[in-house]
């Protein structure tokens, strides 16, 4: 059995992007569609993207372009400076080659012109991690051997090449630390409710710890369901909690879960998820009771932002002005920590955009309008 070993710390041939983005910037461009000046790879690699279909690829809740760039995105968002480039970069071209989860190959990594197109399109670095993602069984290595285990092993390890039975792969602790990271923003971008309809509960379609429904799994479910949001943010959480295990001091870390340091239970998302979908569906009648569910709600799932905008909207409605604020503020801070929502029946723009009207009125205490023609009026933000 021969051994490859990949590290991430190998010489990169990328063009120095000598910019420092804050990730306020970074969001700005996001919401502009201007990402593309962060990172000078990344024009490039979209076209050819679009140029080998990836626009017309389903891929869950959107297109496979779609996917690729939101990972891209949030990368870029959660690790800001050149230090987040190359698994930006990753992110942006993960699945290209095909993995152990998707068959969407879009470049030939048997090929060698078709991986030193690659090698142009996002540096030699990020393809040795990209081309690496499509050789080993994600899942075996994340959720049950690094998740299960709590930790990233600082020896790394040594696991089957799923292309070639002849060989393993070394993945040093650098690298698994990157895969975790990566693996993060994945699920939180594709995974909303139809998953739980389609597999028969939450998580059951990457493992991991689950919830499993009466009616089982259901090959038939019609997509998209009713696309409430999906229970993976308990999940997402624990993947931080093992990113942190390896030499947290010196790795900047996502900033979500106060920057990985928090765990969230999956009986309290699920709790969460379910109250707010009772407000979202109309089950709950009452103005003060809406409000007091969506405060227990947030109790329960501090961590996504739209139950905190459905909450200032209903304060703002009942006068409470400096309530209002402080709740649209908190969801402004989170959706610049997140990059895309929990709540995936809208684009992350909306959501952003509609905060932002609410704040706005909350900080100069304009009145709730009595005319559904000035609410849908609204628009305009200083």
């Amino acid at each position: 059995t021969s051994s490859m070993t990949l590290s991430s710390s190998c010489p990169s041939s990328s063009p120095a992007n000598t910019t420092e983005w804050s990730r306020a910037d970074i969001l700005d461009l996001i919401l502009s569609s201007d990402v593309e000046k962060t990172d000078p790879f990344l024009a490039q690699t979209v076209a050819e993207l679009k140029r080998r279909g990836a626009h017309r690829c389903w891929h869950k809740h959107s297109s496979f372009l779609n996917h690729l760039t939101s990972v891209h995105q949030i990368l870029k968002l959660w690790l800001p400076g050149s230090n987040g480039d190359v698994i930006a970069r990753v992110g942006l071209l993960h699945s290209a080659y095909s993995n152990s989860y998707v068959n969407l190959a879009l470049f030939n990594p048997n090929d060698f012109s078709e991986r030193e197109r690659v090698r142009d399109l996002i540096g030699v670095e990020a393809e040795k991690v990209v081309y690496l993602f499509c050789v080993i069984d994600r899942q075996t290595i994340v959720v049950d051997t690094l998740l299960k285990n709590g930790v990233i092993p600082a020896e790394g390890l040594d696991v089957p090449h799923i292309r070639d039975k002849t060989k393993t792969v070394h993945l040093d602790a650098e690298m698994l630390w990157l895969l975790v990271v990566f693996t993060m923003a994945d699920i939180s971008d594709q995974y909303f409710g139809w998953w739980e309809d389609l597999f028969g509960g939450s998580m059951q379609g990457f493992g991991g710890s689950s919830l499993k429904n009466d009616a089982g799994p259901d090959p038939n479910a019609l997509w998209p369901g009713l696309s409430r949001p999906g229970l993976w943010v308990s999940h997402v959480s624990e993947l931080g909690a093992v990113a942190r295990s390896y030499n947290a001091n010196s790795h900047t870390l996502p900033p979500v879960f106060d920057n990985c340091t928090r765990v969230l239970l999956l009986e309290h998302e699920n709790e969460a998820r379910n109250l707010y979908w009772q407000v979202i569906t109309d089950t709950v009648s009452s103005d003060e009771t809406i409000i007091e569910v969506l405060q227990q709600c947030i109790r329960l799932n501090p961590w996504v932002f739209e139950p905190r905008i459905m909450l200032a909207q209903k304060l703002l409605q009942a006068n409470m002005f400096e309530e209002a604020q402080a709740e649209a503020e908190r969801a402004l801070e989170l959706e610049e920590l997140w990059g895309f929502p929990w709540d995936k029946r809208l684009g992350f723009e909306a959501w952003v955009a509609w905060t932002r009207v609410l704040h706005q009125r909350a900080e100069e205490k304009l009145p709730w309008p009595k005319s559904s023609w000035e609410v849908i009026n609204f628009g305009l933000v200083k």
